[in-house]
């Protein structure tokens, strides 16, 4: 059994695995015939990270069965550093073999650049779905997330998502012993979307946690944002060829 896939905007590898590189100690990737994932849970268990893309949305795609591996993290993500949106990308595995074997073709300059990533384990097993119902969902442009996790980080390490059906809004508080931050997040400013099925919520979270998502954040115009009381924060983006991001954050007690 053997894989071989062929991926044509390398740079999407990269913004993935700077976001991974922030979160997991390993990367853990499920390749079936139908998609390939990348499922990493972070050591403390509050973030987790699901990269997902349809074999349709592949060059190549030559996959017999599902098979699982973990790979080496600072050596993946080494693999993808210098990867831009003129790169391909082909990973190739051979069932038994201890390592995957990446290469990073340009298509403009010829200039090939090869990458053994070392494997702790085959035949891993993915984490599967998070089976949670969020209360609040909403959509904004992804740059809009990115400036107000940014603008939390400067006054504090935690940040806040209070719903309330009274204005139909989402409010942001981040603050510190010496600073702090707040914004209002309603239809059209700069929500594209707002739905809830409860009166109110509110739930904390770790800003640390969330800006080591932002260069992922960067693959899609827009994101969906969704939580409940007390409950996990997911962040989903769709990427160009029917590739999703799901991140899942857990909330603070």
């Amino acid at each position: 059994m053997s894989v071989k896939v062929v991926y044509p905007v390398g740079v999407v590898f990269k913004k993935v695995t700077i976001a991974l590189k922030s979160i997991v100690d390993q990367v853990p990737l499920v390749i079936s015939p139908e998609r390939f994932s990348i499922e990493a849970l972070s050591p403390d268990k509050v973030s987790m990270i699901v990269f997902e893309l349809p074999a349709t949305s592949f060059e190549e795609y030559s996959v017999d069965r599902e098979v699982g591996v973990v790979a080496d993290r600072d050596e993946f993500v080494k693999a993808f550093r210098r990867a831009t949106k003129r790169d391909k990308i082909e990973i190739v595995y051979m069932e038994g073999a201890r390592e995957l074997n990446i290469r990073v073709f340009n298509v403009r300059s010829n200039i090939e650049r090869e990458y053994l990533v070392p494997l702790s384990e085959v035949e891993f097993e993915g984490i599967g779905s998070i089976d949670v119902g969020l209360e609040i969902v909403a959509a904004l442009p992804s740059s809009e997330l990115v400036n107000i996790l940014k603008d939390s980080s400067l006054v504090g390490d935690e940040i806040a998502l209070m719903y309330s059906s009274e204005d139909n809004s989402i409010k942001v508080i981040a603050g510190g012993e010496l600073a702090s931050y707040e914004t209002v997040l309603k239809q059209f400013q700069p929500l594209t979307s707002l739905e809830a099925s409860i009166g109110s919520a509110m739930a904390r979270y770790s800003v640390d946690h969330l800006k080591a998502l932002l260069k992922a954040l960067d693959l899609a115009d827009e994101c969906t944002i969704a939580f409940g009381p007390e409950k996990p924060l997911r962040i989903s983006l769709d990427i160009t060829g029917g590739g999703k991001i799901t991140i899942w954050v857990a909330p603070r007690g």
